[in-house]
């Protein structure tokens, strides 16, 4: 007769309680948490590039546009200078109000209020600034032989969120 015996374990022995699957899963969470930060982390970073990119971008248009401004003032003749929005983007300086660089009608989407020529993503304007006299009145633009202009130059970001805008005052 064939006798069987049951081995029974012995009494300082342990059982196995699947803490090896737990400790894993927990450093797997782990992983998991540090891996999708640092992909936050990276992401904000390239948008954080990518706009210094684009008020770069808008900052070498604008100064582009302000010395095409100054160009078109070296020439033999300027003007004529208006007092209300035309389409040349020349004007008289205001004396009171809001300034013509200031007022985004200036900057319409359609061109108009900004000179031709224009570089890139950008516009400027030319206005003849009104200065003292010897005598203390006003006289537009002129101080003994010399005549005074401001050149306002906005440029715009290849993504259209960056504006930057510069000045320039030009005497002639």
């Amino acid at each position: 007769m064939l006798r069987t015996h049951i081995i029974q374990p012995k009494t300082g022995m342990r059982t196995q309680t699947g803490a090896a699957l737990a400790i894993s899963l927990i450093m797997l969470l782990l992983l998991t948490i540090i891996g999708v930060t640092a992909m936050q982390s990276t992401t904000m970073q390239e948008r954080m590039a990518g706009n210094a990119r684009d008020r770069d971008t808008a900052f070498q248009y604008a100064e582009a546009a302000l010395r095409d401004g100054e160009t078109y003032l070296t020439a033999v003749s300027v003007g004529p200078f208006s007092t209300t929005k035309t389409n040349t983007g020349l004007y008289l300086a205001k004396s009171s109000g809001t300034d013509w660089w200031d007022d985004s009608a200036t900057w319409a989407s359609d061109g108009s209020g900004s000179r031709a020529g224009n570089v890139g993503n950008s516009q400027y304007i030319v206005e003849e600034l009104a200065t003292a006299t010897s005598s203390g009145s006003l006289e537009v633009g002129t101080v003994g032989t010399s005549k005074y202009f401001r050149v306002t130059a906005r440029g715009i970001g290849d993504s259209g969120n960056a504006i930057v805008m510069l000045q320039s005052t030009f005497k002639r």
